[in-house]
């Protein structure tokens, strides 16, 4: 039997078939009717029935008789399970300490799972349900929220003249987007566009580039400035667009007056004829695309670094124009989380901007800012993916009660006291309606097959959880469907039947509305200084610098590789052959102060902590930089981060953070 679904490990949400024999999936190959992904799975998705079969899933509910870090696992019932956290949790409203509870989910989280989890947090009276948010896309979206109105920019690939990836390596991290998108790109190449990538990296999208920009990590706010500067000097922006449509152009130029090519240099190691070249491209290449991602957003600077970047395409005209940025508005589906406690969330004082804070917890719960007594985490494994790991394990031996809701038992689950099995995307419902795809898109996914052992989906998880509490009025809900048709309800999706759905309904997204009619900002246009900033004390490009001379090297961390998925799929084997360990990449200038060959054993000091990783040098990386993969136990690369953030997003810094190599025998 063939099933039509959805692939849902990360958030490109791509086309799928399942192949299916006696309730069991047996192939899993891309889905050619989906306008979006068109028929493109990538390895992990192909191999999927690996996981879903993995003789290492959790089966039963666990329970942890051992110590955290060192744990001993008794399988017990659900329904065991059920009474010790409604018994927490019972206890935690007797002290009026509701905002105590946290709900951490991963990126895995779509809208079935988040809608559900906040409601039961609403009615429970916590405001803590944080997820990826900070550490993802955060930076980005608060800033393009401010300037254009509209939380996700996304970029017309296909009828570009000019492509720029900036911090962005979609051969291999599609980042919410679409299974096509590189090939996209290639076939706008082929049709004569220019590409320009921005990177320390010669990365596997750098390969196609016309030009790669080696520039310096964490210096991009000063390359984005300088291309302002060269812009604005040699006349190449778009007055008429800027006339009608942009708002504080007059003081940009003021802002960026100091960022000359000669001073840039200086703080990118992008040579001032590069520059030159890369703001004439822009400037003159219409239309443009500039896509941008974590490669600049993990940083300190990141969300000015993101304002300025999408101020060079406000500018040079390139927003809400074919071959341009554009904007593919969220499908509107009923809201059925229920009224917000008015509590503040344990991130929101520091970042008040900020939509979750993650990344930010351990500094909560160790500075005793803010209460925590019981952690719930969905499908997340923060003891690999968040900063300063350290910090972080020293924070979760001061919570009371940590629940984990997994398929495995990741690096996270040896500091749980209750670890529950998981559904994976097949084994539950979801509706796909992300909304950096090339089209305006929603559609419905039910279980492919049912789950293995005493896996629970979320919804069934929660839904259960509420019960115990006496919340059952508030969760009429047996599964997942019952979830969805909750959202459909009312929603601007409501007059399609399911059948429709499933097939997937493509919506209406006019590129060159908001030229027309106003962008969704208070001014009606593009504010280059939105008000909120003053009020933040964040509207000039303030640029934060950190600097040792005790660490003359530059630390990158997190670069995607295919086979996997953040920390996930190293126990696949056929996944681990195409990456078999982790390997630091180090540039040709630390490898010839320290004496560093392939192969060789090195250690990465941070001012936060130490690594030792085997190295390889790559004469295409800056050459001042190591670059470490993250997401291996054993070789942690957040032992290297430390709790660093941008001041607006609370994005932590992943890149850019100075460090010392040097080379070491591998029985030290």
């Amino acid at each position: 039997m063939i099933k039509r679904t959805i692939c849902q490990i990360c958030k490109c949400d791509c086309g799928a078939i399942a192949e299916v024999e006696n309730d069991k999936v047996v192939r899993i190959f891309g889905d050619r009717d989906d306008p979006n992904s068109m028929g493109k799975l990538c390895v992990k998705g192909r191999n999927y029935t690996r996981v879903l079969y993995h003789p290492n899933r959790i089966k039963k509910p666990l329970l942890n008789v051992g110590k955290r870090g060192s744990p001993e696992w008794k399988e017990i019932s659900w329904e065991k399970a059920l009474d010790i956290i409604a018994e927490k949790l019972l206890e935690l409203k007797r002290e009026g300490l509701e905002e105590s509870l946290i709900f951490l989910h991963g990126p895995s989280a779509r809208i079935v799972d988040r809608s559900v989890v906040k409601r039961f947090a609403n009615i429970f009276g916590t405001p803590n349900v944080t997820g990826s948010w900070a550490y993802c896309v955060g930076s980005m979206v608060l800033a393009s929220q401010l300037l254009l109105g509209f939380p996700y920019p996304i970029c017309d690939f296909e009828n570009s003249k000019l492509i720029v990836l900036w911090g962005a390596n979609p051969a291999v991290s599609k980042v919410h987007r679409y299974g096509g998108v590189f090939e996209e790109i290639v076939k706008a190449k082929r049709k004569g566009a220019k590409v320009i990538v921005i990177d320390p990296r010669k990365s596997e999208s750098a390969k196609i580039a016309d030009i790669h920009i080696r520039v310096r990590p964490g210096s991009d706010i000063y390359l984005a400035l300088g291309i302002l500067n060269r812009l604005i000097k040699k006349e190449l922006y778009n007055a008429e667009f800027v006339e009608k449509h942009v708002l504080g152009f007059e003081k940009l130029k003021r802002e960026v007056e100091k960022y000359t090519p000669d001073f840039v240099e200086k703080k990118t190691d992008v040579p001032r004829e590069l520059i030159e070249i890369a703001a004439e491209l822009i400037g003159k290449v219409k239309p443009a695309s500039i896509d941008f991602r974590e490669g600049i957003l993990h940083s300190i600077n990141g969300f000015q670094t993101a304002r300025a970047i999408l101020s060079i395409a406000a500018i040079t005209g390139n927003v809400d124009v074919k071959g341009g940025i554009i904007r593919n508005p969220s499908v509107k589906l009923n809201d059925i989380t229920l009224k917000e406690p008015d509590k503040k969330p344990f991130w929101k004082d520091k970042f008040p901007l900020a939509k979750d804070g993650s990344a930010y917890l351990s500094e909560a719960i160790l500075s005793d800012s803010y209460p925590v007594k019981v952690l719930i985490v969905f499908k997340s494994n923060p003891v690999l993916t968040l900063p300063n790991s350290k910090r972080f394990i020293e924070a979760l031996e001061r919570i009371e009660l940590i629940v984990v809701h997994d398929i495995f038992l990741t690096a996270t689950c040896k500091y749980a006291d209750i670890v529950l099995p998981a559904s994976t995307f097949l084994e539950k419902a979801e509706i796909d309606a992300v909304p950096l795809k090339k089209h305006r898109w929603v559609r419905v996914k039910r279980r492919v097959v049912n789950p293995v052992g005493e896996a629970k989906s979320e919804v069934e998880f929660v839904v259960a959880l509420a019960k115990k509490l006496g919340y059952e009025k508030f969760f009429p809900y047996s599964s997942e469907e019952d979830v969805i048709r909750e959202l459909l309800r009312g929603s601007e999706v409501e007059k399609y039947s399911v059948e429709e759905l499933e097939k997937g309904v493509r919506l209406d997204n006019p590129i060159g509305e908001m030229r027309k009619s106003g962008f969704p900002t208070p001014s009606g246009k593009i504010e280059l200084f939105p008000e909120i900033l003053e009020k933040v004390g964040a509207q000039k490009f303030e640029i934060l610098e950190e600097d040792s001379e005790e660490f003359p090297y530059y630390l990158i961390t997190g670069a995607r590789v295919l086979p996997f998925y953040h920390s996930q799929f190293r126990n696949v084997e056929s996944l681990v052959k195409l990456n078999p360990e982790p390997i630091a990449e180090v540039g040709v200038e630390i490898a010839r102060n320290e004496s560093i060959s392939n192969g060789d054993f090195v250690e990465i000091e941070t001012k936060f902590g130490n690594l030792k990783v085997k190295a390889a040098v790559n004469k295409d990386l800056h050459p001042l930089t190591v670059s470490v993969p993250h997401g291996w136990e054993e070789s942690n690369a957040n032992f290297l981060t430390g709790s660093v953030f941008d001041p607006l997003s609370g994005a932590p810094m992943y890149r850019g953070i100075k460090c010392n190599v040097r080379k070491v025998h591998e029985s030290s």
